[in-house]
């Protein structure tokens, strides 16, 4: 089966709950502090970015930020977890299949051997195809998905219906203003 290109779907129609905010702000505080340098963000920041796009429908930017991280972090960190989604993102995408076609036991998910054959080969064919809008360059999609995902969910502002090229450009996004009139706080997802 052949994947549409997915970026530009997502761009114009992936809107996330705000309340997913808490999920995302780990990850961008962390791009933040480091002044746009993805290597500082840590394992469990991109966990946490991971279940979010997972659990909003949006596994091709869960399996672009997930190989960028565990490309990433390489031998330092060995993490199940993020392994698991990226797992049931491949199985979604039909990118990889479960031995007999079996439900996943979620409780072991992340383990290898529940996989049917090795599925690298067609995630990175996936990933060369999907990777074309931003140059083949995963850390440009990883820094795409993380910029979206916090513009998505009222972390930071910038243009209404962004281009490619403007989510990219960390110049044209600020930090939302926290509100001040006792509404909620969406870095916090506290009222």
């Amino acid at each position: 089966m052949e994947h549409p290109i997915y970026i530009p779907r997502y761009l114009e129609r992936w809107r996330p709950n705000a309340g997913w905010a808490s999920f995302v702000v780990p990850a961008w505080e962390q791009l933040s502090a480091a002044g746009g340098d993805l290597s500082a963000v840590d394992a469990n920041a991109w966990r946490q970015l991971a279940i979010m796009l997972g659990d909003t429908g949006a596994c091709p930017l869960c399996i672009m930020a997930v190989s960028f991280a565990q490309e990433q972090l390489g031998e330092r960190v060995e993490d199940r977890a993020l392994h698991a989604h990226l797992q049931l993102c491949l199985l979604d995408m039909g990118l990889a299949r479960t031995h007999n076609d079996e439900p996943l036991p979620l409780g072991r998910a992340g383990d290898p051997e529940l996989i049917d054959g090795d599925p690298r080969p067609d995630l990175a064919a996936w990933l060369a195809r999907q990777l074309q809008p931003v140059g083949g360059d995963l850390a440009h999609a990883a820094e795409l998905v993380l910029r979206l995902a916090a513009a998505r969910t009222g972390l930071i502002r910038g243009p209404e219906a962004p281009t490619l090229e403007q989510v990219l450009d960390p110049a044209l996004w600020e930090p939302s203003p926290q509100d001040d009139a006792g509404g909620t706080d969406v870095r916090s997802g506290l009222s």
